[in-house]
């Protein structure tokens, strides 16, 4: 985990001294928002188009990085600037948007003081994606944990679904996780 930390800090450094808009999401987000199973990797999310200048920036720091065009993976940390959930013909959008971008947070993760997305992307995301221990993921168990433990903002809840293109997708899918129709 150490190393991860180590990690972590570097590209928290790089990505705060420059011009990207970033948080921390996925299951290092759920972790810091509810469900404390153990960290394996961070998933960090840029805004779009900016990856290459995430790639720019690791290198000039003589940090060998991977990347495939749609994500960067460098020692437990993986950045993607589009996180979009496919499904047949519908697309729902996961993006790091200006209305994402303005309730970032700041936040102690692995000794590093981070960004993070907000607990509602978080669990919007999860609620997508959908996933629990027959598929090996913990995105149930990280949605229900994040329903449980933080206060949520319904009117925000109620602007992703629609950004996101899922109201009719995610509105059941709260209820199973205990949110209430009559809160969303």
């Amino acid at each position: 985990m150490s190393l991860i930390a180590g990690n972590l800090g570097v590209v928290q450094r790089l990505l705060d001294g420059s011009s990207v808009s970033w948080g921390v999401c996925a299951g290092a987000a759920a972790h810091l928002y509810g469900n404390r199973r153990p960290i394996q990797d961070v998933d960090l999310l840029v805004q779009r188009g900016q990856l290459s200048m995430v790639v720019g920036l690791l290198q000039n720091a003589q940090k060998a990085v991977q990347f495939d065009g749609q994500r960067i993976i460098w020692r437990g940390i993986k950045v993607f600037d589009d996180l979009t959930v496919r499904a047949g013909a519908t697309s729902y959008v996961f993006n790091l948007d200006e209305l994402m971008g303005t309730r970032l947070r700041r936040m102690p993760l692995l000794g590093a003081p981070v960004q993070v997305i907000a607990p509602e992307d978080v669990l919007l995301h999860k609620l997508v994606l959908n996933r629990g221990a027959a598929q090996g993921k913990h995105d149930l168990d990280d949605a229900t944990a994040i329903a449980r433990r933080q206060q949520l903002d319904h009117e925000y809840l109620r602007e992703r679904m629609a950004r996101m293109n899922a109201v009719p997708l995610l509105l059941p899918r709260l209820i199973e996780v205990g949110v209430t129709m009559a809160e969303v």
